[in-house]
């Protein structure tokens, strides 16, 4: 019998959170990432009968990790977490870092570390599979704010993923493409706006993401060999772009 492709299940959780659950239907496994509460994932693996692998960590805010203890109180596993974040994620037990690979059933992650929103940081990247779990660094034609780093560690970090395979699906784990049309449709708009992306292309990614969201579908996973093209923050090509959009759309 042929493999089965492994495939994401993705669990809408608070307001426009993600978790993702990397299903491995062979093994009868699944990885979760960023379980911001426990219950609906918990369900899951019941409902389906799938066994925990383990739990992969981008970052230590409390709506990505906030229901890790839980969940591996009723389905114990590993649990990654970046080696920056060793002060502020008490429940991890194996600490990741840049360059390192993280092998995992059908799965070999590799960590990339993209300070900016947090200090510490990181992505995991399927370089088979061409998936990127980027945790709150990319939107849908947006970025994450930077909470801790700087602006120059937030545009460096998005010049890091512009250099992934342009098929490369972004599992980031915030609903936020909605709001940012709103920002891209009234940026176009300004005549001192250093940055637009393609007007058509803009223009079908509206249409796609409405006929989505009208089905109640995410926006997510992204494309970025579409996002390279409309979104804005991955189009500035300098630090004083990105800080001017950043600021401009913290106001919004």
């Amino acid at each position: 019998m042929a493999n089965t492709r492994p495939r994401v299940e993705l669990i809408p959780i608070f307001e426009d959170n993600y978790v993702f659950c990397l299903i491995d239907q062979d093994n009868q496994e699944v990885l979760v990432v960023d379980p911001g509460e426990a219950s609906k994932t918990s369900q899951f693996l019941k409902d389906s009968g799938l066994k925990l692998k383990g739990v992969l960590l981008t970052h230590h805010h409390n709506d990505h990790i906030g229901g890790v203890r839980d969940l591996v109180s009723e389905h114990p596993a590993p649990i990654y977490a970046p080696k920056k974040n060793q002060t502020q994620i008490g429940a991890a037990d194996t600490w990741v870092y840049e360059g390192q690979k993280i092998p995992l059933g059908p799965f070999e992650f590799e960590v990339i570390e993209l300070p900016g929103h947090t200090l510490g940081h990181v992505a995991y990247w399927e370089p088979k599979l061409k998936w990127l779990f980027s945790g709150d660094v990319l939107f849908g034609l947006g970025c994450g704010r930077l909470f801790e780093g700087t602006y120059e560690q937030g545009y460096e970090s998005l010049q890091r993923l512009k250099k992934l395979p342009s098929e490369t699906l972004v599992y980031c784990t915030h609903e936020y493409t909605e709001s940012n049309l709103i920002f891209c449709n009234m940026l176009s708009n300004l005549d001192n706006s250093p940055i637009t992306g393609d007007s058509e292309e803009l223009e079908m990614y509206a249409n796609q993401l409405q006929s989505r969201r009208e089905m109640d579908l995410p926006s997510v996973p992204l494309k970025l060999s579409v996002e390279m093209r409309v979104n804005p923050f991955l189009l500035a090509k300098s630090v004083s772009q990105f800080t001017y959009l950043r600021d401009l759309r913290n106001k919004q």
